[in-house]
């Protein structure tokens, strides 16, 4: 998958910008809040359908306006090109469109642009909450099944539905008749998620180890291991959830929530015998967050046929020299990759082809080389 062409107005610092990529490497160059992250984010909304930094859609809109606007072009690697338009105003309307033709919601773009997004953020990846590493798998699996995306975005629906009626349980102390059936409903795609994540991890967890030992050489293994928070067997299916909704019956009358189910899964993350979370270095767990999105990447790629756009905020200034080669050489034969840092030195190793960018409070300048070097 290639971006050609990005034309934003009205987002985030942003007043009116048209610009061209190169197909290899982008590198976006400025110092902090001129607006490097700002065209990310407005990349990534082409994938997501929504910005990695905010859900509350008013926020990237420019100050002063009543409303954003932003195209991409971009082509397959099969050589369809494609053409994405999405407004947003304040008042919460979207329109979003593809090649002209106008599309019911944002999440039906999901899946035409698929992108991986590194952030300093991803160290909690390895370090912080559960929630976090679920969002990981479910975003890998989304990327490449529908059916998955359809079987998450379900169970998300019901999970809520279910809780309103727990609390309802608790406010007037009578037990509604139709829990029951939205047990079951919950049980059974529930069930269906799980096996989705299992699919994919199966995916992620070779790739990640391979990956890790070519990072460090001759160092420790890295493993990735599913645990599913009902079912100590591991399969996580329906018969499994049912039964732990059952055990979990009558407390979760008395506190009005959901007390089992794949949201409240981990994904436990080893060097060795160590678990990363609670053993591993600074350094260790920013390097597996890399590992884990180069992961991502090539899983992506591999079961679309069809490569990721890749994205990375700020993250080569944070690696060591080594590291951010190795990074690179890695990205540079595969992917289409745009690239932020405050730093021109960060342009070691990045191809003669790649188009350079310096952007000063929301303005962008196409650059030479020459100009970078000056810096």
């Amino acid at each position: 998958m290639i971006v050609k062409s990005l034309d934003v107005s009205g987002f985030r610092n942003i007043e009116k910008v048209k610009l061209a990529f190169s197909d290899t490497f982008n590198f976006i160059s400025g110092r902090n809040a001129q607006g490097k992250t700002n065209i990310l984010e407005a990349v990534h909304f082409f994938s997501l359908g929504r910005s990695f930094r905010t859900r509350h859609t008013d926020e990237v809109i420019r100050f002063g306006e009543e409303s954003a606007i932003l195209r991409l072009t971009g082509g397959s690697d099969a050589g369809v090109d494609f053409r994405i338009d999405i407004g947003l105003e304040r008042s919460g309307r979207i329109r979003v469109s593809v090649n002209g033709k106008r599309l019911g919601g944002m999440s039906e773009i999901i899946g035409i642009m698929p992108s991986v997004i590194f952030t300093p953020e991803d160290i909690m990846i390895a370090s912080g909450p559960p929630r976090g590493r679920r969002t990981y798998i479910d975003y890998t699996a989304a990327q490449v099944s529908p059916a998955f995306l359809g079987d998450l975005k379900s169970y998300r629906k019901i999970l809520k539905h279910r809780n309103a009626l727990l609390r309802s349980v608790v406010d007037t102390g009578r037990d509604r008749g139709e829990l029951g059936e939205w047990t079951e409903m919950l049980a059974g795609k529930g069930g269906s998620v799980v096996r989705g994540r299992l699919e994919i991890m199966r995916e992620l967890r070779e790739r990640a180890s391979m990956l890790f030992s070519e990072m460090l050489p001759g160092g420790e293994e890295l493993r990735l291991e599913y645990v599913c928070s009902y079912d100590a067997a591991g399969s996580g299916d329906a018969e499994a959830l049912g039964a732990a909704l059952e055990r979990v019956r009558e407390e979760e009358r008395r506190r009005g929530y959901t007390l089992a189910g794949p949201h409240y899964d981990d994904l436990k993350i080893y060097i060795g015998d160590n678990e990363l979370r609670k053993y591993g270095s600074q350094g260790r767990k920013r390097l597996v967050a890399i590992v884990l999105r180069l992961s991502q990447a090539a899983t992506i790629m591999t079961r679309r046929a069809e490569r990721p756009v890749v994205l990375l905020d700020d993250i080569i200034s944070e690696l060591d020299m080594e590291t951010a080669s190795r990074v690179k050489e890695l990205l540079s034969d595969k992917y289409q990759s745009f690239i932020t840092s405050p730093r021109a030195r960060d342009l070691e190793g990045i191809p003669e082809n790649a188009s350079l960018f310096r952007v000063e409070a929301g303005r962008f300048t196409k650059m030479q080389w020459s100009d970078f070097h000056n810096l």
